[in-house]
């Protein structure tokens, strides 16, 4: 009690230093007069009167020295006084603050923007009703332990659960389609997404409009506590199988369709064809459990009515649902709450043992969004690393900034330590002057990083299309960001600052005193840790300069790669529509699919329409097991003999001469072989080579498929034949990915009689850009209710997943790279500069003696050329084990690219020269008298 009440009285007496320092002064005169006093009383004069006072008190100051070390907080006090030193020192010298504080704002900002991303990903908790106490509820099996719930279980463990206040569903979701409300306009494509060459498939001008719709329980928005922008959000009456169709808008659909008009409340919308009444609208960018925003929500109970499954599905306990949300009661932990679950799945297991045989419940939080998996943890951590790397290059950038501004403060030091300071003080004082750099520069990054990342999203979001829904990221500060950036500022602060400290602490006192500032430059300029510092920033900087460029040559020969068909001039035109869930007849939609392409084909400058189940590079790839017929299936490790995979599609017999993929042995189908899916087969040449080496496959047979293989896609029939003939061998092509041709493909007829696919592709002697309208008012005319998604084949590229990697990781590594240049340079002329000042007594005097202009530029520039291209050589040399590495994302670009490493590194020297040019000339103009008398 006696220490609290001790340092309570001294924080207090630090908010009253100058009271205090008023009443002791008085205090102490008081003091000192009385025994002045008594001293003249006692016959002394009033000087040895004095005198014997002062040395009764033991020294007035020194008394009060101790009083105020007894009242305050001696550290506390020491550590603001160096703080407002430091601030003093910083303002001092405006030039050198300026510089690193931007240098370490561009390091900080960047680093701030990927964790703020990272954080509104993985760590921001769920904008929902105490999201701490927001819990996900899985089905486990022997192999799986995030499985779904069908719905009757669900409804079972809602009721029964006495651990949690409320479990809702959520069924997740569907495209639905909308003839009520058509594509009025273009969608626009997004000019930064289109200049680096990302363009994604967009809606049609005057199709119908292709809907994301997610499916949750009655009591969803309840448990989440959300609260309507407008109308009523679901009640659980509105989840009942065979309740009245309702669906509630996004908040950003109703604005955007509807300009958040309220009287759309209680109007009908049809969804694949059914009515349904909107109740209500989510507030705008309302996210619920989901990381992206849907455009419609509909109860599960409303899944058999838009097609997806049926009403006896839903009742089925073998067929999951959806996933199970549920809010733990106040004083219920989660073990508490998988307990009682377990014991109701226990009970489920004896109503339902066959259903129900080995399952269990695992209860895990579900506070924030999501969590890194193994697929995403490397993208993770290669671009933080990119950012750390840029980080450190910063840090290296202002620490030979600092080495080179000790220069100046030489002299300072050394009469601080001649007049008794501590070399400890004098390190606390350097350090918390360097911190305060950092901390000012994470002040400048922070609103930096919140500004790009807002910018970024809202590129992103223009360049998806419509019916992907919308991204919320919430990437607002919150404590988390305040923290990160603060904790990595005060690590900066140190990085940086801790050896230029040291360094300065070593200076020999009598030297210093002596040292008129002209060998001290000489001395700074061959200073091996400043040489390590640019060394370290070029050679970082190279790496990401010579790698980013390599991905972006890479991605632009994607783009200029033969791909073994001819794609210009081609349109990729898809009906994206699930088709059970429209309710038309086969006989009605293989009808409906003959008039449409009879009327494309009758559309001006259209030469050629085929079809075919899968179009080169547009993802979704397909695979089945084939072999020779005469063959064995080869045993895998394991013994058993599993046949090959080969990629197929099946394409009409146009399909062929519409993309100019050549036939180089035997024919394409005929259109009767076609029409009743006879037993025949084209194959690829790599198809050729793998079963038939050196030998001509024309009239072998093929084994393709099983009876019991699944489809890769629902309402899609996988390729089943005992022995297909092949009657013809086409070239090679990069249909799977673009980065190699395909191993192994083949061609099996579409029946257009027979068989339904939502995929043409259209060859136009025109500009596509044209046919697309004429496209979008052709299918409207054939069925209003078909939503018509379309793009040039060009264009089909963004679905790539090695162009797409290896795009993105260019254009970031890019962008890191050439700020890692900036702060580089920015090194090179800051010390440069601070080189040529230190050095201008020396310049003086060379020039003095006859040196020439052009020598003294050399001098100096020579000087700050040889540790860049010591960094060069270093940077080349990572760069080539790194770039073996990204071999396959360079689509057959070499590694060792010379343009790569030779345009790079010749254009960072040239940079890095140029920027120490601007300070060097300075040293040119200086005037040998003035240069003489300089200290």
């Amino acid at each position: 009690m006696r220490q609290l009440r001790s340092l309570v009285l001294r924080l207090a007496g630090l908010f009253r230093k100058d009271r205090h320092d008023r009443e002791l002064a008085a205090e102490m005169d008081s003091h000192l007069q009385m025994h002045i006093e008594d001293n003249l009383r006692s016959g002394m004069s009033a000087a040895q009167a004095r005198r014997d006072a002062l040395i009764k008190l033991g020294g007035v100051e020194q008394t009060k020295e101790l009083y105020r070390e007894r009242r305050g907080l001696p550290l506390l006090e020491t550590f603001l006084q160096d703080i407002r030193y430091g601030l003093r020192m910083l303002q001092k010298n405006l030039g050198f603050t300026a510089t690193a504080i931007l240098a370490l704002a561009v390091g900080i900002g960047v680093n701030t923007t990927v964790f703020t991303a990272f954080d509104a990903l993985a760590l921001r908790p769920r904008p929902v009703k105490t999201p701490e106490r927001l819990v996900g509820v899985y089905r486990t099996t022997a192999g799986e332990n995030h499985g779904g719930f069908s719905f009757p279980d669900y409804l079972y463990y809602r009721d029964h659960s006495k651990t949690l206040s409320d479990l809702a569903m959520f069924g997740g979701g569907m495209h639905v389609t909308t003839s009520d409300l058509s594509v009025a306009s273009p969608e626009d494509v997004a000019h930064v997404a289109g200049a680096i060459g990302f363009h994604l498939p967009q809606l049609l001008q005057g199709s119908a409009q292709r809907l994301s719709c997610l499916f949750v329980s009655g009591n969803y928005f309840r448990l989440l506590g959300a609260q309507p922008a407008a109308g009523r959000l679901f009640l659980p009456e509105d989840d009942q199988l065979g309740a009245a169709p309702v669906v509630v808008l996004s908040g950003n659909f109703w604005q955007s369709q509807f300009h958040s008009n309220p009287a759309v409340v209680g109007s009908t919308i049809h969804l694949n064809r059914v009515a349904f009444t909107i109740v209500g609208v989510t507030p705008v960018d309302y996210l619920g459990t989901l990381s992206t925003v849907p455009v419609l929500w509909a109860p599960v109970a409303a899944r058999p009515l838009v097609g997806d499954g049926t009403r006896e599905s839903l009742e089925n306990r073998k067929v999951a649902a959806g996933v199970v949300y549920g809010h733990l009661k106040a004083g219920v932990s989660l073990p508490d709450a998988e307990a009682e679950l377990n014991v109701l799945a226990g009970q489920l297991r004896v109503a339902y043992p066959e259903v129900e045989r080995n399952t269990g419940v695992r209860v895990v939080s579900e506070r924030a969004f999501g969590h890194l998996d193994s697929d995403t943890w490397p993208i993770v951590a290669a671009t933080m690393g990119a950012v750390a790397l840029l980080l450190l290059i910063a840090c290296a950038n202002v620490a030979s900034l600092l080495l080179a501004r000790a220069a100046t403060r030489r002299r300072e030091i050394g009469v601080r330590l001649s007049l008794g300071a501590g070399r400890r003080r004098l390190l606390q004082q350097l350090l918390i002057e360097s911190t305060l750099i950092a901390l000012f520069a994470g002040a400048v990054g922070l609103p930096l990083a919140s500004w790009t990342l807002h910018l970024v999203i809202v590129e992103i979001a223009s360049a998806l299309p419509s019916y992907w829904g919308s991204i919320a990221l919430q990437v607002t500060p919150d404590i988390r960001i305040f923290g990160y950036t603060l904790l990595i500022s005060l690590l900066t602060g140190v990085t940086f600052g801790l050896t230029p400290a040291l360094q300065a602490l070593r200076t020999d006192v009598n030297a210093a005193l002596k040292d008129n500032g002209s060998m001290f430059g000489q001395r700074l300029s061959k200073s091996r840790l400043r040489d390590l510092l640019i060394v370290a920033q070029v050679a970082a900087c190279l790496v990401l300069l010579i790698n980013s460029t390599l991905l972006l040559r890479g991605s632009q020969r994607a783009l200029r790669v033969d791909p073994g068909f001819d794609s210009k001039h081609v349109v990729h035109l898809s009906l994206e529509m699930y088709e059970p869930a429209m309710g038309y007849s086969q006989a009605r939609l293989l009808g409906l699919n003959r008039q449409l392409m009879e009327e494309i084909a009758s559309l001006p400058g259209v030469t050629s329409v085929t079809q075919a189940s899968r179009a080169p590079i547009s993802g979704g790839n397909r695979f089945v097991a084939v072999l020779a017929a005469d063959a064995e299936p080869p045993a895998n490790r394991e013994g058993e003999n599993r046949r090959p995979t080969t990629g197929y599609s099946y394409v009409l017999p146009n399909y062929f001469e519409t993309l100019g993929i050549p036939i180089v042995n035997g024919r394409s189908f005929t259109v009767q072989e076609a029409d009743t899916q006879a037993p025949v087969v084209v194959i690829s040449e790599a198809t050729a080579r793998r079963f038939w080496p050196g030998q001509d496959p024309i009239g072998k047979r093929l084994v393709i498929g099983s009876v019991d293989a699944r489809p890769p896609f629902a309402g899609e029939q996988v390729p089943f034949s005992p022995g297909s003939e092949v009657i013809g061998v086409a070239g090679d092509v990069r249909s799977l990915f673009l980065s190699k041709v395909d191993d192994s493909y083949i061609y099996v007829p579409l029946s257009q009689s027979r068989q339904w696919t939502s995929t043409l592709l259209v060859r136009t002697s025109g500009n596509t850009s044209a046919l697309l309208p004429l496209l979008g008012r052709a299918v409207r005319r054939i069925d209003a209710n078909f939503p018509a998604v379309a793009a040039p084949l060009d264009w089909m590229v963004s679905f790539d997943p090695y162009f797409v990697i290896s795009r993105i990781g260019g254009i970031l590594s890019s962008i890191v790279g050439t700020l890692g240049l900036f702060l580089a340079c920015l090194g090179v002329y800051g010390m440069v500069g601070y080189s040529v000042v230190e050095r201008t007594h020396e310049i003086g005097v060379r020039m003095a003696l006859g040196a020439q202009q052009e020598q003294v530029l050399g001098l100096v520039l020579g000087e700050s050329a040889r540790p860049m291209l010591f960094g060069t050589v270093i940077g080349i040399v990572v760069s080539a084990v790194i770039s073996r590495l990204l071999s396959a994302m360079l689509f057959g670009l070499n590694p060792m690219d010379a343009i790569s490493f030779a345009g790079v590194s010749l254009l960072l020297i040239a940079v890095a020269l140029f920027a120490g040019w601007l300070p060097a000339r300075r040293a040119m103009r200086v005037d040998p008298m003035v240069a003489l008398r300089y200290e």
